[in-house]
Formats: structure tokens, C-alpha cells, sequence
């Protein structure tokens, strides 16, 4: 009866590996969908790129603004002293050929300036496609942000629902192992990479793949006793 009792422990000792097992696998797949749930590096960095290059673009766009404004004060002062040099009302030679050298100079200017306007025209069309590209590139990043966020928001509820679940059922295995067949595959497990027990098949140990002893194969399949791997200490299962 006693050895009757045992081989029920042991066997409930497998199940119990089989559902940390489960457990210790959602466990790290929780872990990793909430550490994945909040905004991305990649996302993060998009949206301060395409803050600056909109920055950029006003900031193109103001300068290329000026040099309009500039350009239109030039042609406001030369289209006034146009029509005092063509009305005919000067006659004077000298005040003539000084408003013609003044005109002169004001259309230099503005050549200049409108050389300068058609430059920032060209940057302003360069800024405007830089933070279109980036809005694309930001938008598309955020909808597909957006959506593996509300994947995550399921995953980690269905996750949460599974732990618990298992959980309950740990619980309830538990409480038919022995106290001191627990306390010793608790203790296996967290010295093992959570696995405290392994499987027999054969002679092999399949928790580390050595072949045993045929004496310590026998006492476990015997059941009448706790074995463990004499290579890495698991308890075996026949």
C-alpha cells in the first residue's frame, strides 16, 4: 500500500512538472508582452524626427517669406521712382542720370533677392517631401503600433486567465504530494531551470540524457522510493 502511494505521488509529481511547465512558459510569454506593451524605441524616435523636420519645414518656410517680403518692399520703392523717370516731369540731366543709377541699383538688389527667394523656394519644396516622407513613415509606424497593441491587450488577458487557471490546479495537485517530496522538487526545480523532475525511457535520464544504472532504473521503476538522477539530481519518473 505504501509503495501504492508513492507511485500515485510520483505520478502526481509529473503532472505537476507538466503544469510549472505550462506555467513557467506563460509566464515568460506575460513577461514579454508587457514589456512590449507601451510605446517602441523605433516609434519614439519617428515621432521626434518628424517633429523636427515639420520644425525644419517653418522654419524654411518663414526665411523663404522674408526674402518675399523683401523682394516686394524692393519693387514697392522702384515702380514710384519707374514713373517719375518715365513722366517727364524731371529735366535736369544730372537729378536724371541719379535716379536712373539709383533705379539701377534697387533692380541689382532685388535680382539678388529674388536669386535668394528661388533658392528658398527649392529648400522649402525639399522640407515639405523630407516631413511628407516622415508623416508616411510615422503614420504607418503608429498604425501598426496601434494594432499590435490591442493584440497585446488580449494576449496578456488571455495569459492572465491561463496562469490562473493552472495555478488553481497546481494548487490543488500540491496538496496531494507529500510535504517533503514537494519541498525537494521545489527545490530541484529552481536549481534546474524549473524542471525539479524527469522521465525515464528506457535506462536514460531524459532530463540530461545520460544512460543510468540498471540499479537505479530498477529502484525507480520499483516506485517504493524517491530517486533521483545521479547526474543531474532530478527526481525520476518512471
Amino acid at each position: 500500500m505504501v509503495s501504492n502511494a508513492l507511485m500515485t505521488q510520483f505520478a502526481d509529481l509529473w503532472k505537476l512538472q507538466e503544469i510549472d511547465s505550462a506555467l513557467d512558459a506563460r509566464r515568460a510569454s506575460l513577461e514579454d508582452a508587457e514589456a512590449r506593451r507601451g510605446e517602441s524605441d523605433d516609434l519614439i524616435a519617428a515621432r521626434a524626427r518628424d517633429e523636427e523636420l515639420r520644425a525644419a519645414l517653418h522654419r524654411a518656410q518663414a526665411a523663404q517669406k522674408d526674402i518675399e517680403i523683401e523682394a516686394d518692399d524692393l519693387k514697392a520703392k522702384i515702380a514710384p521712382q519707374e514713373t517719375k523717370l518715365y513722366s517727364g516731369a524731371i529735366k535736369n540731366p544730372k537729378e536724371l542720370a541719379d535716379l536712373q543709377a539709383d533705379i539701377a541699383q534697387l533692380k541689382r538688389h532685388l535680382s539678388a533677392v529674388e536669386d535668394r527667394d528661388l533658392e528658398a523656394l527649392t529648400a522649402v519644396e525639399a522640407a515639405e517631401a523630407e516631413a511628407r516622407a516622415s508623416a508616411a513613415e510615422l503614420a504607418a509606424l503608429e498604425s501598426a503600433w496601434q494594432e499590435e497593441q490591442g493584440e497585446l491587450t488580449v494576449r496578456v488577458a488571455k495569459l492572465g486567465e491561463e496562469i490562473d487557471a493552472y495555478e488553481l490546479q497546481r494548487n490543488e495537485l500540491a496538496a496531494d504530494i507529500g510535504p517533503a517530496l514537494l519541498l525537494t522538487y521545489d527545490r530541484l526545480r529552481l536549481a534546474h531551470q524549473g524542471r525539479g523532475a524527469a522521465r525515464l525511457d528506457r535506462n536514460l535520464c531524459l532530463g540530461c540524457r545520460i544512460s543510468l544504472p540498471v540499479s537505479t532504473v530498477n529502484r525507480a521503476r520499483a516506485g517504493s522510493t524517491l530517486v533521483q538522477c545521479p547526474n543531474c539530481e532530478r527526481i525520476l519518473i518512471a
